[in-house]
């Protein structure tokens, strides 16, 4: 059962629409909304749709504007950003091999929590300067450890090491903390959020019991 109250009712009644619209067949939610859609720890309102096939942007971003009124950002191939009704949306080709099977509840194709995982590690790894990812990260804790989390980073990104992402969950320089945080549950705090991420990598086998909140 995913914790739809995660996401505006305007955002999720347009998720379950290009789910259900044929030419996003083979596209798939990921990222920060797919994540709390699973955990119900916070407020996500971006829709970002991955496929592992390529797909022709221009194709695309004109169906998208026929049908759903699509205020586009950005195109290059494989890559469109924009807008549908204030609702940012990224249809992106994403080639990476998949850890798990792709899960569909609710008539929702999301990936799986260990695919999420080690993207949120890569994006720590790399620019980490988005405060969601390290909260996402946390929060993840009290559904995978640390172990289980770098397993699918290898398993991912074949040719990462995974020293890379522990290195980053403990560097904090990047972040841009004036993110806005909409915690679903407790009360957002960056000191327990720090600690949550130090605490796994101290025990990198524990799942834990609760959110950092």
């Amino acid at each position: 059962m995913l914790h739809t109250e995660t996401a505006t009712g305007e955002t999720f009644e347009l998720l379950k629409t290009l789910m259900q619209d044929k030419e996003f067949t083979n596209f798939y939610l990921v990222g920060g909304t797919a994540l709390a859609l699973y955990l119900g720890h916070r407020r996500s309102i971006d829709l970002d749709l991955f496929t592992p096939f390529p797909f022709d942007s221009e194709t695309v971003e004109k169906y998208l504007v026929e049908k759903y009124n699509f205020d586009s950002d950005f195109r290059r191939n494989n890559t469109l950003k924009g807008t549908i009704n204030n609702t940012k949306i990224d249809c992106i080709t994403y080639a990476y091999p998949f850890v798990e099977d792709i899960c569909v509840s609710d008539n929702i194709r999301l990936y799986a929590m260990k695919d999420i995982a080690a993207m949120k590690l890569s994006a720590i790894a790399g620019d980490g300067s988005r405060l969601k990812d390290f909260i996402d990260i946390a929060c993840l804790s009290v559904k995978l450890s640390l172990s289980d989390m770098l397993e699918a980073y290898q398993k991912k990104f074949e040719h990462c090491n995974a020293i890379s992402p522990i290195k980053g969950m403990t560097y904090f320089d990047d972040i841009i903390f004036t993110e806005p945080i909409v915690m679903m549950k407790g009360i957002y705090d960056w000191k327990k959020i720090q600690k949550r991420l130090y605490d796994m990598i101290k025990e990198e086998n524990t799942v834990f019991q609760s959110f950092p909140v």
